[in-house]
């Protein structure tokens, strides 16, 4: 079971891993992108920050909700509009006015974040891009077997696992493809983030 208040620990101990790594993220980012991805990323996440730390959310869904429209609104990058997709996913599964989900109810939630996500991405895994954490974790998660924590474990581990993958990856999607040979060694920016994301997550448990 997930509940409203162990979600917003979580989402809590996320925003401060994010905001300490931010500028390891902009280096990532230096060598095939803008170098801009961190500063994208301290900024929604000092939104997370704020939105939780206001406790004015009276459900999950609501929650949720707000923070894709927060990560949607966001300036810099194609990240906000990705992050707000996947928050809006699980968003859209929540039940309504929910103060807790049980684990069918979650793993529902996660199967339609990544419904929504593919409707607007077209990246595969082994493109280098966010994909190859994110969709690892999602399906690890969907599949975890007991409770919220073994979810959030299962998760962490497959996008740490995806990000890493991406080192030995030439980068074939978006503004990076462009520099072929030259992204290999280095971490896709955009799996790290949420690499990050899903174990501080998966810890606050």
């Amino acid at each position: 079971m997930l509940t409203l208040e162990m979600l917003e620990k979580m989402l809590l101990a996320a925003a401060v891993e994010l905001e300490e790594k931010s500028k390891m993220l902009c280096e990532l980012d230096s060598v095939a992108g803008d170098g801009d991805h961190g500063v994208t990323i301290a900024r929604m996440a000092e939104s997370m920050k704020n939105k939780v730390e206001a406790h004015d959310s009276a459900n999950i869904k609501d929650l949720l909700d707000d923070l894709s429209m927060a990560f949607m609104n966001s300036n810099g990058g194609s990240a906000g509009p990705l992050w707000g997709t996947v928050f809006g996913g699980l968003a859209d599964a929540a039940p309504e006015d929910a103060k807790e989900v049980s684990l069918e109810e979650l793993q529902a939630m996660l199967a339609q974040a990544k419904e929504d996500f593919e409707d607007i991405s077209k990246a595969k895994i082994g493109d280098k891009t966010m994909v190859d954490a994110l969709y690892p974790a999602l399906e690890a998660g969907m599949t975890a077997e007991g409770d919220a924590k073994a979810v959030f474990a299962a998760m962490g581990k497959a996008a740490a696992e995806g990000a890493e993958k991406t080192a030995d990856m030439v980068a074939r999607f978006g503004r990076a493809k462009n520099v072929g040979e030259r992204s290999l060694g280095t971490k896709d920016p955009g799996a790290t983030s949420i690499s990050i994301l899903l174990t501080a997550m998966a810890a606050a448990i």
